[in-house]
């Protein structure tokens, strides 16, 4: 059960980049200025799930693994690679106070993601070693 929920962490810190920098930087530029309504928090929930069907939900729609993995990379997948980003991106631009928030929060979350990146690959090839 333990090496089930590593492989999955292991798959979920390997999300697609260019998927993730997108939807973040979009979900976070419609929520993330001051006067920004709070029924774009929902626009924004839409985009983000969206985009990480695009970006990782088809990598592994035919595959059989079993269901903790599956819900394990879901989980860790989406957070890690596209929520968090997004979220700091819109936090970091509703405190932004003259115009230009959607434009802070965007670039933001393009750096959340690219940091996130980085670091997670070295991680996720950890994992793998350790469930291998």
């Amino acid at each position: 059960m333990l090496s089930e929920l590593a492989a999955g962490a292991a798959l979920g810190l390997r999300f697609a980049p260019l998927y993730a920098a997108v939807t973040a930087a979009a979900a976070a530029a419609l929520a993330g200025h001051r006067r920004a309504p709070r029924s774009r928090a929902w626009l924004a929930a839409v985009v983000v799930i969206a985009g990480w069907i695009a970006g990782d939900g088809i990598r592994i729609a035919g595959s059989s693994v079993p269901i903790s993995t599956l819900v394990t990379w879901a989980v860790v997948g989406l957070a890690v690679g596209y929520a968090l980003p997004a979220l700091a991106g819109a936090y970091v631009g509703r405190q932004v106070h003259k115009g230009t928030g959607y434009l802070s929060a965007a670039v933001v979350a393009l750096m959340f993601v690219s940091a996130v990146a980085a670091v997670t690959g070295p991680i996720a090839d950890a994992l793998m070693r350790a469930v291998s």
